[in-house]
């Protein structure tokens, strides 16, 4: 009768979730571009990334574009909500600039997204960071990051600690945007 009673409060206790592990295990994995895409991309002076997305979210994401402000902080120019669900897909996302704007696009699961931003700066240096390594997400996690500068020079963002806006540093002259998966909230 005592092992009934405790197979019966361990059942309890895991199907209200106190045994769960609080953490996503959805993990991301940078995949390689094709030699089409990458070709693609160079001609429309694009940069492309994809992403496999493969296991669970337990609560909705928000696939985000953003740009980032000198104040630490960001705007959010377009959303996409990535429903909590098992997932086993692709995730692709692409940005260019031209003269006077940039432009973004995203699909998942057939679901695509695209919005452009006008440009406050003329660029004449770009840069572009995405991860080489694949992770397990958390509550803010930078898939793509491109800086443009008016000036030629670029602040330094070591990509792996971008944990939110209070972690990037700008220079005058220069505009930042990223898509950033967060928690919905």
């Amino acid at each position: 009768m005592r092992k009934f009673w405790i197979v019966c409060l361990l059942s309890a206790f895991s199907l209200s979730g106190c045994l769960a592990p609080k953490n996503e295990t959805l993990t991301v994995t940078p995949l390689k571009l094709k030699a089409g895409e990458q070709a693609f991309a160079q001609i429309n002076d694009q940069d492309i990334a994809a992403f496999h997305l493969k296991g669970k979210l337990k609560k909705p994401y928000l696939l985000k574009g953003v740009e980032y402000l000198l104040n630490h902080k960001e705007r959010t120019l377009f959303s996409m909500e990535i429903p909590a669900k098992t997932y086993d897909s692709t995730l692709r996302i692409v940005q260019s600039s031209s003269a006077k704007y940039t432009r973004f696009g995203a699909n998942l699961n057939g679901v695509s997204l695209r919005s452009h931003e006008a440009l406050k700066i003329k660029p004449d240096a770009v840069n572009t960071q995405n991860p080489s390594s694949e992770f397990t997400l958390e509550d803010y996690n930078v898939l793509f990051l491109r800086q443009l500068s008016a000036s030629g020079n670029l602040s330094s963002n070591p990509f792996n600690d971008i944990h939110g806006p209070e972690n990037i540093t700008m220079k005058k002259g220069e505009q930042i945007f990223a898509f950033v998966l967060t928690k919905k909230n």
